[in-house]
């Protein structure tokens, strides 16, 4: 199990356990090589190695070869997966306790504790987005026949209450422009009655009668 959950397409790991180097050590060598380059952090190391470079004026000339080696173990898997290696980046280094160790009993004394510490890379190729276990995209379970039937039927029956709604709209519609020209009727015939002469308006009302 790595420290960091990454995967993807773009990724290559490595890793390797109980090594006799102290894990303090390995932490600062990891620190300087953590976020560069592949080829750059390789050549980084084989500096520090011939002494032409330092780590905070050290060498650590053992956890160096380790460290150098499981990166060039996580090349070989990143060649594998066929990434373009010039492009490939350390994103992930770490060292962590190994198991708890002691050299031979010495008469009615235990031995002295033997150092060891567990390595791990994770390499990422530039211009890919990783996908983190941590944070997963849930995909949308794939509705089976029966639920896309009841989504077309509670889909139809929006459609008909729709159209019911707007029929009724309509009809209301009708009914109170009627029931505006049957008021408008009798206001123009009053209005023209009483634009008539007044001797006009006896003889309508004696055949009213």
């Amino acid at each position: 199990m790595y420290a960091k959950k990454i995967s993807g397409d773009n990724i290559a790991k490595a890793c390797s356990h109980n090594l006799r180097i102290s894990v303090k050590n390995a932490k600062f060598v990891c620190k300087a090589v953590r976020g560069t380059g592949l080829k750059g952090a390789k050549k980084f190391l084989s500096d520090v190695l011939k002494t032409k470079k330092s780590i905070s004026g050290k060498y650590y000339s053992k956890t160096t070869k380790e460290i150098l080696n499981i990166i060039e173990n996580g090349e070989k898997n990143a060649e594998f997966k066929n990434l373009d290696l010039d492009n490939t980046y350390i994103i992930h280094i770490a060292a962590l306790e190994g198991t708890h160790m002691h050299r031979r009993r010495r008469k009615n004394k235990f031995g002295s504790k033997i150092k060891s510490a567990h390595l791990e890379i994770i390499l990422k190729e530039k211009g890919k987005k990783a996908i983190k276990e941590t944070k997963k995209s849930k995909e949308e379970p794939k509705k089976s026949k029966e639920e896309k039937k009841q989504e077309e039927e509670t889909k139809k029956k929006e459609q008909k209450r729709e159209e019911v709604e707007k029929t009724k709209e309509e009809k209301l519609d009708k009914e109170k422009r009627g029931l505006k020209e049957l008021e408008e009727e009798p206001k123009v015939e009053k209005i023209e009655k009483r634009k008539l002469k007044p001797e006009v308006r006896e003889e309508e009302k004696k055949l009213e009668k």
